[in-house]
């Protein structure tokens, strides 16, 4: 037997799936998705890889110090723990916000209730709905206070109610991603002579910022070719930037 209610239940979740389509592409790469989002954890990969290969980059262009690995090690543990925080305070930020929001809401449709009535009126009504059925829609809204806070949150300030991960969470999530993609770069220089960084650091920074580049490309429905195109550049310029600097800035020092 046909269920009546399937094409509601289709076109719900159609609705759903192009409200988060639209989210990822309009929050751009760093923010593939909502700001818990576990893709956000490839992206502090990425990042790290990029910070390990200028740190090294810089130290090459300074001869190669004998602390280098130590201090690359070192690095990797504090920018991991940078990207672990700032993911978990920008979470929390935003909870916070939404949750000070919906309480504000919550308080207008009870000590105001007639005027969000008529807010919700004005809205439907730029929607195009008209007489009678617009007041149909506006009694339906009104009859049911969560409800009515629901369509107000979405359709008068745009926030739209998902799950949301818990901040520590998240942060455990870019903590490790940062670190792991830092310290599989950090920890052979370490480890190995000096000489070993010079083919190391390059192949290994080409092969992480490809697998992260790929991961995030195909989490993110986006190109691999740009996607790889992007990450290599960013790291070719400006890893040429930080070498020539530090040279030049060498130069300055000796005289």
């Amino acid at each position: 037997m046909h269920d009546l209610n399937q094409p509601v239940s289709d076109a719900s979740d159609h609705v759903r799936e192009a409200r988060e389509r639209a989210r990822e592409v309009l929050g751009g790469e760093a923010h593939l998705g909502p700001a818990d989002d576990w893709r956000r954890a490839l992206v502090s990969a990425r990042d790290a890889i990029v910070l390990i290969w200028l740190t090294w980059i810089g130290l090459h262009a300074l001869a190669d110090p004998p602390f280098a690995g130590a201090l690359l090690i070192a690095l990797s543990v504090g920018g991991a723990l940078v990207a672990g925080i700032s993911a978990a305070r920008s979470v929390q930020a935003q909870v916070q916000y939404y949750l000070s929001e919906l309480e504000r809401e919550r308080h207008e449709i009870r000590t105001n209730f007639d005027h969000e009535i008529e807010e919700i009126r004005v809205l439907y009504g730029a929607k195009g709905f008209q007489e009678p059925l617009l007041t149909q829609v506006v009694d339906v809204l009104g009859a049911d206070d969560d409800r009515l806070l629901k369509v107000m949150m979405e359709e008068e300030l745009g926030l739209s109610m998902y799950h949301m991960n818990h901040p520590l969470l998240v942060g455990a999530w870019n903590f490790v991603g940062a670190a792991f993609g830092a310290l599989i770069l950090a920890v052979p220089v370490a480890l190995r002579p000096a000489d070993f960084a010079h083919w190391w650091m390059p192949s290994a920074t080409i092969t992480g910022l490809g697998a992260a580049s790929i991961l995030l490309a195909r989490a993110s429905r986006r190109s691999v070719l740009e996607s790889c195109v992007a990450a290599y550049l960013m790291a070719a310029v400006s890893g040429g930037v930080v070498y020539f600097m530090a040279q030049w800035l060498r130069t300055i020092q000796r005289v």
